[in-house]
């Protein structure tokens, strides 16, 4: 943000939002359409079948300029993990899943996003959302450690009051952020010193 408020001398960047089939998945809209409102973003997403399940590629694209996924439904190969990780100049996981975190901690492959995610050359920004229990797990924060330690970013997940789909009850658990903060992490991850003038937002 510039200094009279607004966006205008900032650069357009390619975004690109890896979605994994955590279920928070299916609220997925709402960030993408806050990412687009960071300076004439392009939003590329890239979901596991997983997450394709859940949300149709169709909706994605609905609210991105284009959806890959290596999920039968979707039939989106090209151009590959390769081009879309040369095409990103950021690349964001939300949510990101446990076996996701695991699989970049050890720069594994296989799939279309940890192939991205591997290949792109810059630090990646993870926003975990898992079953409590999960999150608290040594292996889990071992990973996240390593990542760390290897320059992502991995943003504290809010323990937030909501519905656990695998309990099927109510309670806290490691949740994503709301959009509009969600925004202003990512400000703050992409131009640091804009963290203070966006405010903490909602």
């Amino acid at each position: 943000m510039s200094r009279d408020g607004s966006d205008q001398e900032r650069p357009g960047i390619n975004l690109l939002v890896g979605v994994c089939g955590a279920a928070n998945a299916v609220n997925v809209v709402p960030y993408l359409l806050a990412l687009r409102e960071l300076p004439a973003a392009r939003v590329y997403v890239v979901a596991t079948a997983a997450a394709v399940r859940l949300v149709p590629a169709e909706t994605l694209g609905l609210y991105s300029d284009a959806v890959f996924s290596d999920a039968s439904e979707a039939h989106h190969f090209e151009p590959g993990h390769v081009g879309l990780a040369t095409w990103a100049d950021h690349v964001v996981v939300l949510p990101a899943t446990a076996h996701m975190l695991g699989r970049a901690a050890h720069g594994l492959g296989g799939g279309l996003l940890d192939g991205v995610v591997l290949a792109h050359e810059k630090p990646v920004t993870f926003f975990p959302s898992m079953n409590v229990a999960m999150w608290r797990k040594p292996a889990v924060q071992r990973n996240v450690a390593r990542l760390l330690a290897d320059g992502h970013a991995v943003v504290d997940p809010l323990m937030s009051r909501g519905f656990e789909v695998a309990t099927k009850e109510f309670g806290d658990h490691p949740s994503l952020y709301p959009p509009s903060r969600t925004v202003t992490i990512m400000r703050h991850l992409l131009w640091g010193a804009d963290f203070e003038e966006a405010g903490e937002g909602g």
